[in-house]
This record gives structure tokens, C-alpha cells and sequence, in this order.
């Protein structure tokens, strides 16, 4: 195995930014379900990031110079485009805006472009209060779209409502049944449909229950705790690196097309998105509370555990598989006592909901995956098991040519996931926006060479010369 250098590749930058803007287009052209426009630029994601791990360091001088210049043209025109999106189509689907219609919201949009493009050039008018202002029009722009749409019709927010309130009242929500929205078991493996209930109970981790919990008891909707962790998270890849660069990926998270269809639906990948971000930024500013941060992150999504290995990726000292080790044992610990306590309650059921449900859903043809793309064009419909083959040579790739940096980690994972969910059953508008995040992680902790390979060899010394 080759040793990675210290610093993240010149080339990195400009190739996680096509990633990045390339996948949120991939997820805004058809709400994250399957499309051809879709399928070719979630291939673009997959292509980039291959190639930000594998290709080499270059070799001249003003590399990192020019890669940085290209990876700003590429954030600013992805921003130009994000930004004509959220003001030209509508950013969720059950909306029912009030007696001023959209204005408010268009209002916001230009507010949050004004300050996203100050971000761009070498100097800001605003200095450090443009990203908390730009994450506090986030906020305003979340806070009119929960208002106009306070109860979308998705099981997944009628079944955080029946979890809390089953809560509430001292009921295990992992042995209970939740509510059928739609009327048929389209969605929903065989037998799991009995007399309008799906028998299931609440299917996310521990965590997830708590962090939405807050939100519903402090807001009365637990997607407040949604909108939170979005603007924790960009605050947090702000802050990873000094400068300008880690803000603008952090807008660039932020403000991507799809960032208020997500809240809209309640998904909770908003929540490993903040957590990863905390996790990266822990890895570049507090390396102490590393084991913290990764304990919360495994507890918050079963499927995180397939990251494990790629922690060794942020311990780049003479032993790292020793200090990955004990690492992950205190943040296995850390997930254990917050994930056990419901667990015990009733081990099966708890096991039904997170694993046992996930194994019975069926094959959904509407995916944005290549398993719908060629059940889609050849009627032939692929073993589900690909996902989890597809995972070990991007674990591999990862940790053979993937930078031991925390840019470098935040780049495996995405990849790492990127090729799980493009190889699955099921991939949606919610799995693709934490694989955002995580390249947007990567953008923000991407540690520039500090000197190019050329100038770092010493110049042969000048012989003194003769008075």
C-alpha cells in the first residue's frame, strides 16, 4: 500500500466540486427519482470521485494555484445554477403558500445569492458574519416552508408523528404499528399491510427519535429539528479550514436545489449530514472529540457502520490501525448506550424495525439506481445483494489511495455511499443529499498543498564566489 501524503491533491478540489453541484442536479431533475438525465449525472458524481482519489499529484509548480481558481469557477457557476432553480421551480411538493403566494420566499432566495456570491471573491464586505446571516435566511426560508407545508403526505412524517406521540405517553415505539397513508402496499414488502397498518414500528435509530423529539416538543413539528441540522452543518464545514474556501462548499450544501424538498418530507439524513460535518470538523479542530463525534454518527444510521474502516483514513500517525481501533471503541460505546436502552425493550421488535423491515421492502423501480435503470430498459431485475458488493471495491479504492485527511476520510464516505445506493433496491432524493454533504465535507477540510511538489526539492547549494 502506497503512503498518502499529508495534504490532500491539488486536483481534489475542482473534481469533489463537479461531484457535488453534478449530484444535486442529479436529485433536482426529477425529485431524486430515476430519470436519463438523472442516471448521467449521478454517473458524472461517481466518475469525479473516483478520480479525485486516484489520480496522481501534479507536478508543477502553480497546480495548486490553478486547481483552487478552477474549483471557484466551478462552486460559483454550480451557485449561479442552484440559485436559478430554487427561484424557478417550486422547492417542495405539498405547498400551499398564503395570500403572498411565493414572494416571501423568492425574496430569501435573492437575499441568500447576494450573500453567497460575496463569498466568492477575496474579500467580503460582510467579513465573518455573511455565513451566520446566510444560515439565518436558511432558517427564515425553512420557517415559511413549514408553515406552507405543515403536513406532507409521506409515511415518514405520519410515522415520526405516531412515534412521538406513542412517546409521549410511555409506549415503545419499536413495538407498535404505524398508520398506511396510501391506501395499497406498493411500498411495502409482502404481508407487512394488515387491516390498514403497516407492521412495523418505528424504523430509524434511537437518535434519530431523540433528535426529532426535540424538535417536536420545542416546535410542535420535529422537522425544526430538520432545519437545525441543516444550518448546524453548514456552520460546521465553515469552520473547518480558515478562509474563504470551507464557506463557500458550506453554501454550496446549503442552498443546493433540493435542500427544502428534504425538509419538506421529514427526511432524517439530515441529521447524519450534521453529524458528519461534526465529525470532520472535530477531525480538523478538536481531534480529541473525535470519538464522540464518530459514536454519534454510527447511532444515528444503522448503514454507517460500513464506514468503519475508513476512520484509520484520520489517524495518519506511525500506528494507525491502533489508534482507528481505539477509536472505534469508544464510539461503539458511546452508540451502544444510546442505542441499547430501547433495544432491550423488546429485542425483536427493535431488530424487525431497523433491519428486518429494510430486508423485506421490495424492489423499487422508480430508484435512481442502475439496478431501476436497467430493470427499466431490459425488464431484467438485478440481484438487491449489488449494493453491498459494489461497496467493497469503493471501500478498497478508499483506503489505498484516499489522502489521510479528514478531506480525504469525508471524500471515502461519500464515494463509499455513492456506490451502495447507485447499486440498491432503493435510492431517493434523501440519500443522495447526505452523499452532498459528505462532498461538500470533503470541499470544506480540503487541505491545500502549501508549496507544489517542485518547489519543496532544495536547490542544489551556489558555490561561494571568489572576491
Amino acid at each position: 500500500m502506497n503512503t498518502p501524503s499529508p495534504e490532500d491533491r491539488a486536483l481534489f478540489a475542482p473534481l469533489v466540486a463537479i461531484a457535488a453541484v453534478g449530484l444535486g442536479y442529479a436529485i433536482q431533475v426529477s425529485n431524486g427519482n430515476l430519470h436519463p438525465v438523472s442516471v448521467t449525472w449521478l454517473t458524472v458524481a461517481l466518475v469525479t470521485s473516483t478520480l479525485a482519489l486516484v489520480l496522481p499529484a501534479l507536478q508543477r509548480e502553480d497546480a495548486a494555484r490553478h486547481a483552487e481558481r478552477v474549483a471557484v469557477l466551478v462552486l460559483g457557476a454550480g451557485l449561479i445554477w442552484q440559485f436559478a432553480q430554487l427561484a424557478t421551480t417550486s422547492p417542495a411538493m405539498y405547498l400551499r403558500p398564503g395570500r403572498d403566494g411565493f414572494q416571501p420566499f423568492l425574496m430569501g432566495i435573492a437575499a441568500a445569492a447576494v450573500l453567497a456570491g460575496a463569498g466568492l471573491g477575496s474579500g467580503s464586505w460582510l467579513g465573518r458574519w455573511r455565513l451566520p446571516l446566510l444560515v439565518g435566511v436558511h432558517l427564515a426560508l425553512g420557517y415559511w416552508l413549514l408553515r406552507a407545508s405543515p403536513r406532507p403526505h409521506i409515511d415518514v412524517f405520519a410515522w415520526h408523528v405516531e412515534a412521538l406521540q406513542a412517546l409521549g405517553r410511555g409506549v415503545n415505539p419499536y413495538a407498535i404499528t404505524m398508520p398506511d397513508i396510501y391506501g395499497h402496499d406498493v411500498f411495502y414488502g409482502p404481508g407487512l399491510l394488515v387491516n390498514g397498518r403497516v407492521q412495523v414500528g418505528f424504523p430509524y435509530p434511537p437518535l434519530s427519535l431523540l433528535i426529532a423529539g426535540a424538535g417536536y416538543v420545542l416546535g410542535g413539528d420535529y422537522r425544526w429539528a430538520n432545519l437545525v441540522a441543516m444550518g448546524l452543518a453548514a456552520l460546521l464545514m465553515a469552520h473547518c479550514r480558515p478562509g474563504r474556501w470551507a464557506a463557500v462548499a458550506a453554501a454550496v450544501f446549503l442552498f443546493t436545489p433540493r435542500t427544502f424538498f428534504v425538509l419538506e418530507q421529514g427526511w432524517t439524513d439530515t441529521y447524519v449530514a450534521f453529524l458528519l460535518a461534526l465529525t470532520v470538523w472535530c477531525a480538523c479542530r478538536a481531534p480529541r472529540m473525535l470519538p464522540v463525534a464518530l459514536g454519534l454518527l454510527f447511532a444515528i444510521k444503522h448503514y454507517m457502520v460500513l464506514a468503519a474502516p475508513l476512520v484509520v483514513l484520520l489517524h495518519p500517525g506511525a500506528s494507525p490501525w491502533r489508534a482507528t481501533v481505539r477509536t472505534l471503541l469508544k464510539a461503539a460505546a458511546l452508540a451502544a448506550i444510546i442505542t441499547l436502552p430501547f433495544a432491550v425493550l423488546d429485542p425483536v421488535a427493535f431488530y424487525q424495525d431497523l433491519i428486518g423491515f429494510q430486508l423485506r421492502q421490495p424492489f423499487r423501480i422508480e430508484s435512481l439506481s442502475y439496478l431501476a435503470w436497467w430493470n427499466q430498459r431490459t425488464g431484467v431485475r438485478p440481484p438487491s445483494l449489488l449494493g453491498f458488493v459494489a461497496v467493497l471495491p469503493a471501500l478498497g479504492l478508499g483506503l489505498w489511495r484516499a489522502p489521510r485527511t479528514p478531506a480525504g476520510f469525508a471524500l471515502a464516505v461519500s464515494l463509499l455511499f455513492m456506490a451502495f445506493f447507485a447499486f440498491s433496491k432503493q435510492a431517493f432524493c434523501n440519500y443522495y443529499y447526505f452523499i452532498v454533504a459528505a462532498l461538500c465535507c470533503a470541499l470544506a477540510a480540503w487541505n491545500a498543498p502549501a508549496q507544489p511538489l517542485a518547489a519543496r526539492t532544495p536547490a542544489p547549494a551556489t558555490p561561494p564566489t571568489t572576491p
